[in-house]
């Protein structure tokens, strides 16, 4: 079953004036304020001008920090305020071995029915890496052990 999680806020505003350099970095900043999650989606704004929309989403508790973050990070001088209900699944952390190395596996649930399973894409990187393996054979490897797990 999915579950309600504490109220929550988006913030969205729209940037046209912005070097898209610094969008990973604000992004960086919105997370690490609290942010629970945070894009950019380009859009084109009046006179045709190319622009991006800045969202991030955040609890309550953590709204007036994506607000500064927001303000001092980005050219913006407003943004919108959407409260919201964010609702999540029950999920579960476990683990895969890809040959000697370990690959971290979310899977969540519906009822009580894994509907969905991801690996973490930064072990598979690691794997990778300490395999001598290309990405994309450590990501199919971890995906198919990760779905015979029940």
């Amino acid at each position: 079953m999915e579950t309600p999680v504490e109220p929550a806020f988006q913030y969205d505003a729209n940037i046209d004036d912005l070097d898209p350099r610094v969008w990973p970095h604000v992004i960086h900043k919105l997370l690490a304020a609290g942010a629970h999650d945070a894009w950019v989606t380009p859009i084109v704004m009046k006179k045709g001008r190319p622009a991006f929309t800045l969202s991030a989403m955040c609890s309550t508790a953590d709204a007036e920090a994506v607000r500064r973050v927001i303000f001092l990070e980005t050219s913006t001088i407003g943004l919108r305020e959407t409260a919201l209900q964010k609702f999540v699944l029950q999920r579960t952390s476990s683990h895969v071995a890809v040959d000697s190395a370990t690959v971290g596996v979310k899977t969540a649930f519906l009822d009580g029915q894994p509907v969905n399973r991801s690996v973490e894409w930064d072990d598979v990187v690691a794997a990778a890496d300490a395999l001598g393996l290309s990405a994309k054979e450590v990501l199919a490897a971890a995906t198919a052990a990760a779905t015979g797990q029940t």
